[in-house]
């Protein structure tokens, strides 16, 4: 009766706090979706607001190399993070398929292995979204405070975004500064809680072939559930399938296990097909910009003094990004790795005391699962950590270039 959505209900919650996906729960009342249709319609009008004004930013300072930074760092960011909120809003009825299909009894667990790796990953899964969570506030709050002392030591302080007012009085000022705060702030904690979502679609992939290896490793054990098939074939208790069985039952027995674990592989390869398939788009804008997100904030930690305020905060963000790109291709690498491993589990199993003709069929299957399981960028660039360490370098390139001028 363990539900797999449980890794997943702390994600959907958070981004319907912030209003960046639909409501997952089927109980709430009309009127409350009703408001809460209208609290998105808002978010997004000011989301999109924000990136204008920093556009707009963009086109004024183009001839300063300095401003110009302050501002891209920023908007390169937020396009990735708007480019993620389209593909969760305009393909959330693919969304919601694939939610179905982990709550399907294909993906239930059915043995004390199962549920302790599916408890084991609920929990990681949500102790890895508060970390950046907390990760993206306390640097949100940093940025909050950055402008604050500088204007208390009378500083000029520059926002990145473009203002239609001037913001050196002082109820302006403060106006300006809350309005980039917040903004910044539910775009930052949404941009995290959809990384870390997309994340958890991977982790549940890699779990479920962890739960097809153990499967498959005892696919000949008398245990309750090899036991629970067998007696909806034999159509005997569940005593009376403790004793023999003549041959036929157990060749249709083997065979309807074997069909079973079948089902579940191309399940779960269909669930990462799909999953790539719906973020395909936003993964590309997430590769290409985070090089440039990087290596203009190096850039810009490079002018700045290591005991300021803004050092620190530049700094954590820095974190955020590079923590950021790394879970995708950390968690991408830990499926591949562990697809790579069905045919090996295959033959870890008791396929000695099965039939010549039988043996034939875990080949065949062997064959099947041989390719594996590899998430991609644009179906071409593989998510993996040699790819974290290509954009790492191509950062440092960007970075080189830039400060040479």
């Amino acid at each position: 009766k363990y539900s797999v959505f449980v890794a997943f209900a702390p994600h959907f919650k958070a981004l319907a706090r912030v209003a960046y996906f639909k409501i997952v729960s089927k109980d709430e009342s009309n009127a409350k979706r009703m408001l809460y249709e209208l609290y998105r319609f808002m978010m997004w009008f000011f989301i999109l607001l924000y990136n204008i004004q920093h556009l707009i930013r963009v086109i004024q300072v183009r001839h300063s190399t300095e401003q110009l930074v302050d501002t891209l760092f920023i908007l390169l960011t937020t396009l990735n993070c708007l480019g993620k909120q389209v593909a969760f809003n305009a393909r959330s009825g693919r969304i919601h398929k694939i939610i179905e299909t982990i709550q399907e009894s294909t993906f239930a667990p059915t043995k004390p292995y199962h549920l302790d790796l599916l408890k084991k990953n609920a929990v990681s899964m949500s102790q890895i979204l508060s970390f950046y969570q907390c990760g993206c506030l306390t640097c949100a709050a940093l940025w909050t405070i950055f402008p604050f002392i500088n204007r208390t030591r009378g500083r000029e302080v520059t926002f990145t975004g473009y203002l239609p007012f001037d913001t050196s009085v002082t109820s302006t000022f403060y106006l300006a500064l809350a309005y980039m705060s917040v903004l910044i702030t539910i775009q930052a904690f949404g941009h995290v809680t959809m990384d870390c979502t997309i994340v958890a679609f991977y982790a549940q992939a890699k779990v479920q072939i962890k739960m097809l290896r153990y499967n498959l490793e005892h696919f000949m054990d008398a245990d309750e559930e090899n036991i629970r098939i067998d007696t909806q074939i034999t159509g005997t208790n569940y005593e009376q399938n403790t004793h023999k069985v003549n041959t036929n039952d157990i060749i249709i027995m083997t065979q309807k296990r074997l069909t079973n674990h079948v089902d579940h592989y191309e399940k779960i390869a269909s669930f990462v097909k799909e999953v790539e398939s719906i973020f395909s788009e936003a993964m590309i804008v997430q590769f290409f910009a985070m090089a440039w997100v990087i290596c203009m904030t190096v850039y810009k930690i490079a002018s700045l003094s290591i005991l300021s305020v803004e050092f620190i905060s530049m700094a954590m963000y820095l974190g955020c990004m590079l923590g950021q790109l790394f879970i995708y291709c950390y968690f991408g690498t830990e499926l591949k790795v562990e697809s790579e491993f069905i045919c090996q589990s295959v033959y870890c199993g008791d396929w000695l005391s099965l039939s010549p003709s039988f043996r034939r069929k875990l080949l065949v299957f062997m064959t099947y699962c041989s390719k594996p399981l590899a998430l991609r960028t644009a179906y071409i660039i593989p998510m993996c950590l040699d790819t974290y360490i290509a954009v790492l370098k191509s950062s440092y390139s960007l970075f080189t270039f830039l400060n040479r001028n």
